[in-house]
């Protein structure tokens, strides 16, 4: 998105601006260098895209203008557009400021933001266990509302640990032993039975899907475990078994 540009000098009357900055205001040919940003400030008022106190503002930039200060901000228009605002002074005297139109960015921060939330809360309410663990160092990154209760422990109690930290040396040396078969067969997304020593709950028996996010050669590498508990079921299929 090209960048609107207005130069100010210590008094703020205009030593220049650009046509995106025209276009971001819709401001007539007359206002050009020689005019005030007084004038450009009482355009937008009758256009309806300014509706504070004109004196307050510009004496606002103009302590900033003579402080040589620089400084970012956002303001919204009237018309919803959101405009980003980066001010800096300028070597031997004056005040550039550029700005951007950023409506469509945080729209779509905010969509992002939105699906995030309703992804998190899917995540949490599923009945299915779920570990996000750093596969660099094995470390456990996520835990869920239902692994919580699997486990029998927080996540707070989890979260930052290895398995050798959480579990009996067997359990952990299995889980381990997954991890590398993990990274060879990329994903593992049929259930496989284990049965684990568990040290708040005991032995359990539990149905695990696995996968990959990323990978060794990129900035994030993690492995998702989906953990279902199926202790006391009377049958379950006799497959290699896989850990959390």
């Amino acid at each position: 998105m090209p960048q609107g540009l207005i130069m100010l000098d210590g008094k703020a009357q205009v030593l220049a601006l650009n046509d995106q900055y025209r276009k971001l205001y819709g401001l007539p040919a007359k206002i050009k260098a020689g005019s005030s940003l007084e004038e450009i400030l009482q355009h937008r008022v009758d256009s309806g895209l300014f509706e504070g106190d004109i004196k307050q503002y510009l004496a606002a930039i103009v302590e900033r203008i003579a402080k040589r200060q620089p400084t970012s901000y956002e303001i919204n228009l009237s018309d919803g557009r959101v405009i980003k605002i980066y001010e800096r002074p300028m070597d031997g005297g004056g005040w550039v400021s550029v700005q951007e139109d950023i409506t469509a960015q945080r729209k779509s921060r905010a969509i992002l933001e939105r699906t995030e939330e309703f992804l998190a809360a899917i995540v949490e309410n599923v009945p299915e266990g779920i570990l996000v663990k750093d596969a660099r160092n094995l470390r456990y990154l996520f835990v869920n509302k239902a692994a919580e209760e699997m486990i029998g422990m927080s996540r707070g109690e989890i979260m930052g640990k290895t398995p050798r930290e959480l579990f009996p040396v067997e359990a952990a040396e299995l889980i381990e032993k997954r991890d590398r078969q993990l990274l060879a067969r990329k994903q593992q997304l049929e259930a496989i039975v284990d049965t684990v020593d568990n040290p708040v709950r005991g032995r359990r028996t539990i149905a695990v899907r696995r996968l990959q996010i990323g990978g060794p050669d990129r900035e994030s590498h993690l492995f998702v475990s989906m953990i279902e508990d199926r202790t006391g079921q009377t049958e379950v299929a006799a497959q290699t078994g896989v850990a959390a």
